[in-house]
């Protein structure tokens, strides 16, 4: 997503601004962060700074410190919060302590003892882990931030989280990913190929998405990822095929096209991609020629 197609709803009232509130934006979903950032004066540090990720400082998250509620960096986030560069937090301690709070975080072991790097910027992310945390009554993830505010442009809303008021202490160690953890991170990959089967859509079928109200884009893309997924499609090649025939049908109903129903659901010596190809390919000629002859 180059621009967000629209604007999520203003920040919850009740966020706690009586303490300082920051900004973790990812360098990754919000290209060329550093220089995005020059046109403000707020205090920003580069978590790559300093350590041995330093050579890739242009894709690092970023801490900014906000003026509170009525910042003007926090309005130019707001207006984009549907592109889900980042989120805010909250918390008592200073940027410093907050750095190397985050900065112990770059990296975490899988359970087979594998070195990962979380997107810990990303607001689906830290949703799941730090929900898993609340539901587990721990200040894991949370460390010394109190409350975080993050963008949900799937669901077109916020998602507030809180540290649990009498919350087991955070562990000085590595994290290990636990098995709930590495599920939940499943589930964002998951919604990553919606955004990407979304783009997909609207570059390759405009007018069929013209159909459906522009907050509803998203969530159409889910439900077709869904719709395939159930199917036995997994692959991301499967799902965008399937994609395809939904949009060269342009919203005729599959059940008209029996010989098309038949290669989405019945399974045969051919492998799923080869029917879906073959779908998306009737599919395409009946787009072509809608009047003509059955292929």
């Amino acid at each position: 997503m180059v621009k967000p197609m629209f604007e999520l709803p203003p920040l919850p009232d009740d966020l706690p601004w009586t303490m300082p509130g920051y900004l973790l934006l990812d360098g990754v979903s919000a290209s060329n962060l550093a220089q995005r950032l020059l046109p403000w004066d707020n205090p920003a540090y580069c978590l790559y700074r300093g350590s041995r990720w330093q050579e890739l400082s242009d894709i690092s998250p970023y801490l900014i410190s906000l003026k509170g509620a009525h910042d003007p960096l926090l309005a130019y986030y707001q207006e984009n919060a549907a592109l889900e560069w980042g989120y805010l937090l909250f918390s008592e301690v200073d940027a410093l302590m907050l750095c190397q709070h985050w900065r112990r975080l770059l990296t975490v072991e899988h359970p087979s003892g594998i070195e990962l790097m979380p997107r810990i910027a990303d607001p689906a992310v830290i949703h799941q882990l730090l929900g898993l945390a609340q539901k587990a009554q721990t200040a894991r993830w949370f460390g010394p931030i109190e409350h975080v505010c993050l963008p949900d442009s799937l669901q077109a809303t916020w998602h507030l989280h809180a540290r649990p008021d009498h919350a087991a202490p955070d562990s000085a160690d590595t994290y290990r990913l636990t098995d709930q953890e590495l599920t939940a991170l499943g589930g964002v990959e998951f919604r990553c190929s919606v955004f990407g089967l979304s783009d997909h859509l609207h570059t390759y079928f405009p007018e069929f998405m013209a159909s459906y109200p522009v907050r509803e884009h998203l969530r159409y893309a889910q439900q077709v990822a869904q719709e395939a997924y159930r199917q036995g499609f997994t692959s991301e090649q499967e799902i965008t095929l399937y994609a395809n025939v939904l949009g060269y049908l342009a919203g005729q109903p599959l059940a008209d096209h029996p010989d098309i129903v038949e290669l989405l659901t019945v399974s045969t010596a051919q492998s799923p991609l080869k029917r879906l190809q073959r779908a998306a390919e009737l599919a395409q000629s009946r787009a072509a020629d809608p009047q003509g002859n059955r292929l």
